[in-house]
């Protein structure tokens, strides 16, 4: 028969389960099992008794939450919940605005996928709204009610997306106050699935196109953003068959607008731009507008003396610019003197030198495959046609420059020999690659600060990058076919950019270093799951409780830097 003794070794006592039995007439133990102290054996029988849970479900923590915590500290949330009229119960137009934003970062789709994403995520459990009141009529409607179709009362009064983006920034310059006010703008554009037949999106128009889809219609936008911490400034969507250059002299209009509304003196201010906004036109109403600014100038276009400097004698620029070499020099252009500067840099011919050689061996295999066709008994090429298949193939950047070819008909058929151009590539080292020519109206500034002044564009140009690729923001596929729904698109479009670069300034304190890419791909790896287990006792409701995966180091610095632990939900009833 067992039983449990208790034995004292020191000033601890332990118990052990033993079997006794009569050998030779008295009583011994014949067997002992060691359980341990009373705290262990108190532990193993409350596991044994555990509920199992029912079931396990895994919810998207990490990102959906940052991102509205970041919503709530800046007071983003707040400021949109002021701009429209909230309802008497459900979700306000802040609530659909925000959740449209953060689902284009999380897990970019139409509409109709929110609610079944709004259920995975971490909203629910703050908001505390059902997945059902965020459908695609919903949002619809939501829309609706900020742009509505029948107009606005007066003609005076002001847009009310334009009115959001004012006060936005004023909120975000309030948060991340400007230095130097470097202002970046550049323009891009957004192909569209959209309907020719469609005549109620008047700014989905063909042109070129950004991503080589000239056969479909496409939207145009315009973005500043603050050169030298990316606080997100202003943006416009226009028609897309409207080139850069024209799209510069309303954006100019607007931006000026913007900075007098704010109260910042325009010349305290620097606009960069790159040179597809170049143009004498431009000018002339850059100098109108009495700002600073800073513009790659068209190769064609910068003076030869400068283009042709060589590379030993630019100066080479501080640690702040590793890699750069600059020279500026006082040059008539376009009618007027300006500072011109000649930046060269290494990373960025490196860059080149690898694009050129991807460039090259294609287009090396192609004019091997089209000799081969020439040569073929049922080959009917015109030499008119041979040169254009020809000029389209060596159509990227320098190529024309690095190969050479000669066409000749001999023997009844076409013959085309082509090679690298002896001298070719030595001359795009030494005399193009790496290098641009800056242009400027801050005469009083150093080479060096005119080429760390244009390093503001990469902000910009890392946003748009960011915006097609889907590794910051999803703009696309756009499902929208209204002009209203399609600026409203673009709102909180930036907006989710917006509140991403402000998560990535923050993340630095927790993990410094970390790209945008990184903090996003680590955020979404945080996961909450909760667990339901049956009720205590034979009635009652289920019982849930909630627990975080597993998490790198990188994870917990960045939750706990973050706040996330303000989210995590204790266990709950019911």
């Amino acid at each position: 028969m067992a039983s449990i003794v208790q034995k004292k070794k020191g000033n601890k006592v332990y118990y052990y389960a033993v079997q006794s039995a009569r050998v030779n007439g008295k009583p011994r133990i014949i067997h002992q099992d060691y359980l341990g102290t009373a705290e262990k054996i108190a532990s193993l029988v409350k596991d044994r008794s555990a509920p199992v849970p029912i079931s396990a479900t895994a919810r998207e923590f990490g990102l959906s939450g940052a991102l509205w915590l970041a919503a709530k500290q800046t007071g983003v949330f707040d400021l949109l919940l002021s701009l429209w009229p909230q309802p008497r119960s459900g979700p306000s137009p802040a609530h659909y605005i925000l959740l449209a934003a953060i689902h284009r970062i999380c897990e970019p789709g139409p509409k109709t996928e929110v609610p079944h994403w709004y259920e995975q995520s971490a909203l629910p459990a703050v908001w505390h709204f059902p997945s059902d009141r965020f459908s695609s009529q919903a949002f619809w409607d939501c829309f609706e009610s900020i742009l509505p179709a029948c107009g606005f009362p007066q003609l005076d009064d002001p847009d009310p997306l334009d009115l959001a983006q004012s006060r936005l920034l004023d909120l975000w310059k309030q948060r991340q106050p400007a230095t130097r006010r470097l202002l970046a703008y550049d323009t891009t554009n957004f192909y569209t699935y959209i309907a020719t037949t469609n005549d109620r999106a008047s700014l989905a128009q063909r042109g070129h196109n950004k991503q080589g889809r000239d056969n479909l219609r496409q939207v145009g936008l315009s973005y500043l953003l603050d050169g030298e911490n990316g606080i997100s400034m202003c943006h416009h969507v226009y028609s897309g068959e409207t080139c850069d250059a024209d799209e510069f002299s309303v954006a100019l209009e607007r931006i000026c607008r913007m900075l007098d509304e704010n109260n910042i003196e325009r010349e305290s201010v620097t606009l960069v731009f790159d040179k597809g906004s170049a143009s004498l036109p431009n000018t002339i109403e850059l100098e109108k507008s009495r700002t600073g600014w800073i513009s790659a100038l068209p190769w064609n276009q910068a003076p030869e003396q400068l283009r042709r400097r060589e590379i030993e004698k630019l100066t080479l620029c501080s640690s702040n610019l590793p890699g750069v070499r600059a020279a500026a020099e006082k040059i008539l252009v376009h009618g007027k003197e300006y500072l011109c500067v000649i930046k060269y840099s290494s990373s960025f011919a490196a860059e080149q030198i690898q694009s050129l050689a991807t460039s090259m061996a294609k287009a090396m295999q192609s004019l091997r495959r089209l000799s081969i066709e020439l040569t073929k008994p049922k080959s009917r090429y015109t030499e008119a046609g041979i040169h254009a298949k020809i000029g389209k193939l060596l159509s990227a950047q320098f190529l024309d420059e690095l190969i050479q070819y000669q066409l000749e008909y001999r023997d009844g058929c076409w013959r085309l020999q082509y090679e690298m151009a002896p001298r070719g590539f030595d001359n795009l080292i030494q005399q193009r690659l790496g290098r641009t020519v800056l242009i400027t109206n801050r005469m009083d500034w150093t080479a060096e600060q005119v080429a760390a002044g244009y390093g503001g564009q990469e902000h910009i140009e890392r946003v748009f990058r960011g915006l097609k690729d889907g590794h910051w923001l999803g703009w696309g596929p756009m499902f929208h076919w209204t002009d209203r729904k399609i600026r409203i698109h673009a709102f909180y479009c930036m907006l989710g950019i917006s509140l991403l670069q402000y998560l990535h300034k923050q993340a630095q304190g927790a993990w410094n270093g970390i790209t945008l890419e990184s903090l996003i791909s680590e955020l979404k790896e945080i996961r909450q799951i909760v667990l339901l287990y049956p009720p205590q006792g034979d009635k009652g409701p289920n019982r849930s409780a909630t627990v975080l995966t597993k998490q790198s180091l990188a994870q917990q610095e960045l939750a706990k830097g973050l706040g996330l632990d303000q989210l995590f939900e204790h266990p709950r009833r019911g």
